[in-house]
Parts: C-alpha cells; sequence; structure tokens
C-alpha cells in the first residue's frame, strides 16, 4: 500500500512521546517499517510526512519521508516499490484479495470515548463558474508544484463526547444543548484545516456559539432529533462564521445513537501559520461535516 500521511500520531519526535505508545499496534507497525528505511531517505531527526510504500506485513518498499516537490522522484520510487512488491509477494506467498470493507479506524482514544463524530473539512466553491473548491481530475494531476494538493481542500478529525445523553432531548419543544458542549465544539471542531493545521480557537476567540435539540417524531424504538444553531469566532484577521443544522435517530432501547450528521457551512478568512492560507485569506465558504463514528468490531 501507498500512504501518504503526516504520522506525529504514532511516530513523534522524543523519547517520551515514543514511550507513550510503546505497545500501541499502529506504532509497533510503523517503526518496523521505519527500522528497515535506509538512514539517507529517513529524514532523522526530523518529520516522517510523506509517503510510505509498505507491505502487509510491515515490509518496506520504497518511501519519500519529508515534503518534496519532485513529481519524478514519487514517479521513480514508486517504480521501484511495484517491482519490490512483485517480489515480495512471490517470496511470502501473498494471496491477491479484496481489501475487505471496515468501520473507518480511529485513534485510541476517539474509540475508547463513550461516543465519537468524524470531523471532515471541505472548501465550498466560491460563486458561479469558480471551481476552487473542487477535487482534483487528472488534468490538475499533471506538472502541479508539491502544494497542489491543497486544491483537494480536504481534511479530517474526531470530536469526542463524554455523554451521548447531551444531544437527546427530554421534550417535545427545541431545547438548548449545555453551553460547555457547544463552546468546546466551536474551539475543536469548526476550525479552518481544510488545507492544513491549525490550532483550536480559544474560548475568548468565540464570539457566540449556539445549538438547539428538537424531536420531531418519535416511535417505539427510535427519536428523529433536528439540530440548528450557529457559531462566531474570531482571532484577529482570521474568521468563521457558520450556521449549523443537522439531524440523527436515537435507538431508545439500547441508549445509543443510530445515525448522526451536523453540518456548518459558512464563510472563513485570514490564515494560521501551518493552514496554507497565505495566499487565501479573503473570504470564502466553507463546510464542516461532523459524523457519527461507527466503532471497528
Amino acid at each position: 500500500m501507498a500512504v501518504a500521511e503526516e504520522v506525529q500520531s504514532i511516530y513523534p519526535e522524543g523519547e517520551a512521546a515514543i514511550a507513550r505508545l510503546a505497545e500501541d499496534p499502529a506504532h509497533l507497525f510503523f517503526k518496523g517499517y521505519g527500522a528497515q528505511v535506509p538512514k539517507a531517505d529517513w529524514n532523522d531527526p526530523g518529520t516522517k510526512q510523506g509517503i510510505y510504500m509498505i507491505g502487509p506485513g510491515g515490509e518496506y518498499l520504497e518511501g519519500a519521508h519529508a515534503v518534496s516537490g519532485n513529481p519524478g522522484r514519487f514517479v521513480a520510487r514508486m517504480e521501484t516499490a511495484l517491482k519490490r512488491w512483485k517480489a515480495l509477494k512471490r517470496e511470502n506467498n501473498y494471496a491477491a484479495k479484496p481489501i475487505p470493507r471496515a468501520a473507518s479506524v480511529a485513534p485510541p482514544a476517539v474509540d475508547a470515548a463513550p461516543m465519537a463524530l468524524r470531523v471532515s473539512v471541505r472548501d465550498l466553491p466560491r460563486g458561479k463558474g469558480d471551481r476552487s473548491g473542487r477535487r482534483r481530475t487528472k488534468t490538475d494531476l499533471r506538472e502541479t508544484s508539491w502544494n497542489g494538493f491543497t486544491e483537494w481542500a480536504w481534511n479530517q478529525d474526531w470530536f469526542t463526547i463524554e455523554d451521548p445523553l447531551a444531544l437527546v432531548p427530554t421534550g417535545d419543544e427545541a431545547q438548548p444543548i449545555d453551553e460547555s458542549l457547544v463552546l468546546r465544539l466551536a474551539r475543536e471542531a469548526l476550525i479552518d484545516t481544510a488545507r492544513g493545521q491549525n490550532p483550536h480557537w480559544q474560548a475568548e476567540e468565540v464570539l457566540s456559539a449556539s445549538l438547539t435539540m428538537r424531536a420531531t417524531e418519535t416511535t417505539e424504538q427510535t427519536m428523529l432529533i433536528e439540530y440548528a444553531g450557529a457559531a462566531n469566532m474570531q482571532a484577529g484577521e482570521k474568521t468563521y462564521a457558520p450556521k449549523l443544522a443537522g439531524r440523527a435517530v436515537w435507538d431508545l432501547e439500547a441508549g445509543t445513537f443510530r445515525s448522526l450528521q451536523l453540518v456548518a457551512v459558512g464563510e472563513r478568512a485570514g490564515a494560521a501559520r501551518y493552514n496554507l492560507r497565505k495566499g487565501d485569506r479573503e473570504a470564502a465558504p466553507m463546510g464542516v461535516l461532523l459524523e457519527l463514528h461507527q466503532k471497528a468490531q
């Protein structure tokens, strides 16, 4: 498999951080891969973000372990990886089987939480004929610079909830969701990470944030819930002011959510140090989708 990722969460720098993950399966898998990488290619010390070509047993096939602007370099390494994979497949008798469908993989702390939402952040089209929020096409891939990936304009994170009942209404009328939960959601999930990294909003940077819930239909088995709200965050030139809307199905017998989706859509502006907006500071629409995380069985 070829994976493009920054692996800070499974291969952090520093002895203390690595010791914390000493028995983590993902860390051990990647550590085993890293031990096979030629020293000149491992970018050590330094970030391990890059492209990793790994066999199913963690075998090193090839890799580029720091950001590079040379597409030809990647192509050459991938061609080498394919040759090594063909030999490895024969040597270990690996069978070619379809990749099984499974629940999304989340960090251990997310799976351990009583409830978690997968957060997807996406740039949206800015006007008629403007395709700035599009996903890349085959044409886009030709002779593009390393930061051409920003045209994908997509990223993912997680948001955990300790008490799922905080999102379940107790009557027929619209009810406000706990202020502390809504504030944390605004600070940690409604962030412009569509193209890169961005710190959480500070509490004082959340100018307003509200979210209500209302039961729209109840049967013996389920309760249908609607959510509505708005938020407004500002830190200097950096802003995001979305409207929120969502729906969920609560299983009355199991006491769990069968599904939950919450969408935030509004204009963002400004730039953070690592969110790759230096040339894109003006107001433009951005969406955030929070979906119920189905834990792997």
